[in-house]
């Protein structure tokens, strides 16, 4: 688990993104762990969006949908936030299951 800056948090999402293959995940929460944002990659192109918190939905998109999506997500999960914990996952088949499953592999930054 490692802490991010709420201002680069969109960043590291992006950054994220592009380096991750299908069956890994994203995971950033407040700092109380109330609310949150998850991304799983499917496939070259298409991810599935979870949010949690004030909204709860969960979505598929392709990349440049889904950038669009996390910038508002933040916003509205993070309002007031200096710093977000974010957590990568592999072998993921479900994001339904994620945090039940799943151990947290190390940070990737």
């Amino acid at each position: 688990m490692a802490k991010v800056h709420i201002s680069q948090l969109h960043h590291t999402f992006q950054r994220a993104l592009t380096d991750m293959v299908a069956g890994e995940a994203i995971e950033a929460r407040t700092f109380k762990k109330d609310r949150g944002i998850v991304v799983l990659k499917q496939d070259a192109d298409h991810f599935i969006f979870k949010q949690f918190g004030f909204d709860n939905k969960t979505l598929a998109f392709d990349s440049v949908s889904l950038l669009k999506q996390l910038k508002k997500a933040i916003a509205k999960e993070f309002p007031r936030s200096n710093m977000a914990w974010i957590v990568h996952f592999k072998g993921v088949t479900s994001i339904e299951t994620l945090s039940t499953d799943h151990t947290p592999q190390p940070s990737l930054f």
